[in-house]
């Protein structure tokens, strides 16, 4: 028997794994791993599961699957280096990544038989022609109809999180006001309600739209439950804003599925919430480390008591798992190339709907396939069905911002970015010119604008950057990027990419040193995260911290750095590593830096500057409530930054059987 995945086939009687050119023939125990992950369809195949069919159940130790395994993954990506084929699930077992395909071999006719084929062929051909009689005479006329939304309604501003009770006809949302205050409003039967005000961050309508349950951070953070026809509300549990909770009712108002993750280098993880015992429990586990998500996205069908549950795995890349609930046994999981950002169920349980971007698709559980629904114009930033009759309801986005530059010298703050676009991570390294990424054309580019004459110049970029980080090097000819998990090397004249640090190095935060043929950036291969440099003439890579870095930078004769899990902002001199600067939030990563003879970073709402001559710190520059979080410091000490206008949105409907 022959399969096929990816781009590997596995031949069960040669015992063989080939590519286009190369064969390799498996060990026993690597043979019989692949045989027993393929026999799994996808679904994570425990280590218990493994020691009773691949070792027959005789006591092993854990090294031995550990051995089995990596000897696998080594003959694979000598086949394929490209792709993810065994995937580590911690604490539960494997799973083979890509769907597999079981291959018919070809079987040569002998001459006795040519008659019968010849007489079988005949008969095909014949069946063909009158199969194409019927159609082009008796078949209806397919409905090409295209699936056109509606407006639904439309307020002042956006709204957002949408939350449906499709039996109910009634739906909730969030429509914010001023930061960090929101209104939450139902909707029933068309009419809209105003129920709350306050610092409200995300809210979910139970299934018979009598319950609302909702974080409210106006003192401190809780989960409450609103009951709508009392107007009573109730504080359920505590909660931290760092948990970034999200919240959906279960089988009924007496159980919440939440997401929430430890800590902010942590992804994110399911769990349940027993409103007549008060009792947490864990339904799935957070990632390894380094994913930031985890299982970000989950939505619960009522029809089939399923839990479809997306999990992050990289730039375009999630996966799809059904879960029985409440059992959480897995029963399919769905490889998907895309970035979703929300996912809701149909109302007979058999599809998932997820977005991407502006792009609507439907997942079919029961074959995985994958179709696109309808493409919009604007993002979407949430899903949920309206009613029984498979009528989606989603909310388009347009979000802008402008770039503005603090004058040091004139303590004045003016725009130098300001148009119907999302213009951000500004980037600057001469005193007269700032790069940012923008929308402002038909696809995101790199612009550059000329501070003292308004003068925008357009640079087309290899794909689309959204929120990417990238920097740029001394005379900003090229920029320094990362992209699935990969570093690379954009020439803006050139328009020339190249890959400067390969992904099985698992680099991330890349700076230029101290010129441009060297590269500073983090790495969790051993274990933590890093410091590294790499020099791009010799591809020799060294390691320059061992008690963490993340984001550094090489200044003077010293490297200045922070680190993935502790505030704060380090120097390296002479391979001694000192705390210069405490009480650094660790969200500066994406944009500290060394500017002159000091270090520039964000706290409190202002961007302070610590002087490395006389190691004494101040307050450079109050920032607005809008500030984004992106900002950069100018060679003669101005500040860049992004600033959130104010955000526009609608509320459609798309019905799925017009």
């Amino acid at each position: 028997m022959r399969y096929e995945f990816a781009a590997i086939q596995f031949d069960t009687v040669n015992r063989t794994l080939t590519n286009s050119t190369s064969t390799i023939r498996l060990e026993p125990k690597p043979y019989s791993l692949l045989l027993t992950l393929i026999e799994g369809g996808g679904d994570v195949v425990s280590r218990d599961t493994l020691i009773e069919k691949v070792w027959l159940g005789r006591i092993v130790t854990e090294s031995a699957v550990n051995k089995a395994v990596s000897t696998l993954r080594q003959h694979i990506n000598k086949l394929d280096g490209q792709n993810e084929y065994i995937e580590t699930i911690p604490t539960l077992g494997y799973r083979l990544v890509p769907a597999v395909t079981q291959l018919h071999k070809d079987v040569t006719p002998t001459v006795s038989s040519r008659k019968n084929i010849t007489l079988i062929a005949a008969t095909f051909i014949f069946s063909i022609c009158i199969a194409l009689f019927v159609a082009y005479f008796f078949q209806a006329q397919p409905n090409v109809s295209p699936l056109v939304p509606h407006k639904l309604t439309s307020q002042n501003g956006i709204e957002l999180q949408l939350s449906g009770a499709p039996l109910s006809k009634s739906f909730s949302y969030l429509h914010p006001i001023s930061p960090p205050y929101s209104e939450l409003w139902l909707n029933r039967n068309g009419t809209n309600i105003q129920l709350l005000s306050g610092n409200l961050r995300a809210q979910t309508l139970s299934q018979d739209a009598k319950y609302i349950a909702y974080i409210d951070d106006e003192q401190n953070c809780s989960v409450k439950q609103l009951d709508i026809t009392a107007q009573k509300t109730q504080t359920l549990f505590p909660c931290q804003v760092i948990e970034n909770i999200k919240l959906s009712w279960g089988r009924n108002h007496q159980e919440l599925i939440y997401r929430k993750r430890t800590n902010i280098h942590s992804g994110y993880g399911l769990y349940r919430f027993d409103l007549s015992t008060r009792r947490h429990t864990q339904l799935t586990l957070p990632p390894a480390t380094g994913n930031l998500k985890g299982d970000h996205l989950f939505s619960l069908s009522q029809a089939k008591d399923k839990l479809s549950v997306a999990t992050y795995l990289g730039e375009d890349k999630h996966r799809l798992t059904i879960y029985r609930y409440p059992e959480m046994t897995i029963e399919q999981t769905i490889a998907l190339p895309h970035h979703l950002s929300s996912i809701t169920w149909s109302a007979d349980g058999k599809l998932v709907y997820f977005t991407d971007a502006n792009s609507i698709y439907s997942a079919n559980v029961g074959n995985k396939a994958v179709t696109l629904v309808h493409k919009l114009t604007a993002p979407i930033e949430s899903i949920t069905l309206l009613n029984s009759n498979n009528t989606l309801l989603f909310n388009q986005y347009k979000l802008t911002s402008a770039v503005k530059l603090f004058d040091i010298s004139e303590n004045t703050i003016t725009p130098v970015v300001n148009n119907q676009a999302l213009n951000r991570l500004p980037r600057a390294n001469h005193s007269q010119q700032v790069w940012y990424i923008s929308d402002h054309g038909a696809d995101s580019a790199l612009w550059s604008v000329d501070t003292s004459t308004q003068t925008n110049v357009a640079t087309p970029l290899p794909h689309a950057f959204n929120f990417q980080r990238f920097t740029l090097n001394h005379d900003a000819s090229k920029v320094l990027f990362e992209y699935r998990d990969a570093i690379y090397q954009f020439d803006t004249k050139s328009q020339h990419v190249t890959e400067v640090i390969s992904d099985e190095l698992k680099a991330y935060v890349a700076n230029y040193g101290k010129h441009d043929d060297e590269i500073i950036y983090s790495s969790e291969r051993s274990g933590s995260w890093q410091l590294w440099s790499v020099n791009l003439n010799t591809d020799k890579h060294q390691q320059l911290t061992t008690k963490g870095g993340y984001s550094g930078y090489a200044h003077g004769d010293a490297i200045y750095f922070t680190k993935f899990s502790q505030p704060g902002i380090w120097q390296l001199q002479e391979g001694l590593e000192s705390l210069i600067v405490p009480d650094v939030a660790i969200r500066n990563w994406l944009n500290w830096r060394p500017r002159g003879n000091a270090l520039y970073y964000e706290k409190d709402n202002h961007i302070w500057q610590f002087d490395l001559n006389t190691q004494q710190e101040k307050q450079y520059l109050a920032l607005p409530s809008s500030f984004i979080g992106q900002f950069d410091v100018l060679a003669n000490g101005d500040i860049v930054f992004a600033q959130l206008n104010q955000p526009s949105g609608e509320l459609w409907r798309l019905s799925l059987n017009n």
